[in-house]
């Protein structure tokens, strides 16, 4: 066997080592990716799980807590973005509140914007005269003005 003959084998065998890699890697990718969505989860959430505690808190608030603060007077309105949700508030009403009742409506917002996979980000704003009252700061801080 002359050289040119050993050295077209040789790249041959490259060729063939490389494609053999290429498909166990791509392979093993399909494998991987199957049955994954990428837009299964946002950005915030990438690998959250709810409980069943928190899909229930999450039903809870948006079936009775946020009509029945819209009837009393408290909720004015409502509005989720991609970066944040917006709640304005008569904001008397707001400042009556208890702490407690102000830091759980916060918790009950983040859980259920966390179970629908919405930002994590919360204000709470006055109606009336557009001053913030509360926020929720990702990942999970409180702040109350």
């Amino acid at each position: 066997m002359d050289h040119n003959s050993k050295n077209i084998l040789v790249y041959l065998f490259a060729a063939a080592a490389v494609t053999a890699a290429f498909l166990v890697i791509k392979q093993r990718d399909d494998r991987i990716m199957t049955g994954w969505s990428r837009n299964a989860y946002s950005a915030d959430s990438t690998a959250f799980r709810a409980t069943e505690e928190e899909r229930r808190i999450a039903a809870r608030f948006a079936d009775s807590t946020l009509p029945e603060m819209k009837r009393l007077g408290l909720l004015r309105t409502y509005t989720r973005t991609d970066i944040e949700t917006v709640i304005t508030v008569n904001g008397s009403v707001w400042r009556a509140r208890s702490q407690f009742f102000k830091e759980s409506f916060l918790t009950q917002t983040a859980v259920y914007n966390r179970v629908n996979g919405f930002a994590a980000a919360v204000k709470v704003v006055d109606h009336d005269t557009h001053r913030l009252l509360a926020e929720i700061v990702p990942p999970d801080r409180k702040e109350f003005y």
